[in-house]
């Protein structure tokens, strides 16, 4: 734990960076937002584990640039669907749980801001609350833990990083996220960190009307997971320890811009021969628009 703690320090004071808000990161409590902008994004995802379960999440993410310093950030599991082969009357069926997922609202403030010349470095902690808006009993046959919803409040608070140059743009962020229990289920707590830096490929050259841009990306993603506790006891099969490793494409324009990105596991624990992580994809869909409502 303590080399992890070292690499996300160095990588919030060395990390890339680039226009502002154009080449988004997969993780948005750091994605960087100007004063006035508003930015709305969907961003599909797919997964596989072991034992056959399967994971799609349809997130979608509303940014607002409320001032300067102070950008909200609604983030919304509008569609989770879980797959998993369960066994039933002697026989093995796929089970499906679907439906809305739960939403997480957040206001980070930049408490730290150096500008150079084509050159901005910003530290910026945020604080969210999750909120059980989904479906924790969408299909009996699936454990609490596969449901669309959690059916908990939680926070989840984080102190995030972002440095922007013409050619490179990055973020990192180190945070915990604390659930409550409901019904005698209690999901365990998490600490993560994650850290992304995109290189511009493409124009070669700023000069003149640039009108996109293609970076390629690269994300590592932490998670560190208690395991969900029922009963007075831990539930089998919980808990885990994950490092990913995140390779892209993003194509970009002041408007809107997409990207695609893959999730390769490179350091997994599981407990209790829980199912391991094996692959996941990412689609990012942004569009950007400006308000001249803001302070």
């Amino acid at each position: 734990m303590r080399w992890l703690v070292g690499v996300v320090a160095a990588l919030f004071l060395l990390v890339g960076a680039a226009a502002p808000a154009r080449a988004q990161l997969t993780f948005p409590g750091a994605s960087p937002i100007s004063s006035g902008n508003v930015v709305v994004r969907t961003q599909p995802e797919y997964t596989t584990g072991s034992d056959g379960v399967r994971g799609f999440l349809e997130k979608n993410v509303l940014f607002y640039g409320a001032s300067p310093d102070l950008a909200l950030i609604v983030q919304s599991n509008t569609l989770v669907l879980n797959s998993a082969p369960v066994m039933i009357n002697g026989q093995t069926h796929r089970v499906t749980a679907a439906g809305l997922g739960d939403t997480l609202v957040e206001a980070r403030y930049t408490v730290y801001q150096q500008d150079g010349v084509g050159s901005t470095l910003r530290i910026a902690p945020y604080v969210g609350v999750s909120m059980p808006t989904g479906m924790d009993a969408a299909n009996q046959n699936l454990s609490r833990g596969a449901q669309p919803g959690t059916g908990t409040w939680g926070s989840r608070d984080a102190l995030t990083a972002s440095y922007q140059t013409l050619f490179w743009n990055g973020g990192a962020e180190v945070g915990y996220q604390a659930n409550t229990a409901q019904a005698g289920y209690r999901f365990g707590n998490a600490f993560y960190a994650d850290a992304g830096a995109h290189y511009l490929l493409w124009p070669g050259s700023l000069e003149g009307y640039v009108p996109a841009e293609l970076y390629a990306s690269l994300e590592v993603n932490y998670s560190s997971l208690a395991p969900n506790r029922a009963g007075g006891g831990k539930v089998p099969g919980t808990g885990a320890d994950l490092v990913l490793i995140d390779p892209g494409l993003i194509y970009t324009t002041a408007g809107y811009s997409v990207s695609f990105t893959g999730q390769l596991p490179a350091y997994e624990r599981v407990r209790d021969n829980g199912s391991r992580f094996q692959y996941a994809a990412i689609m990012l869909l942004r569009f950007s628009f400006f308000t001249s409502h803001h302070w």
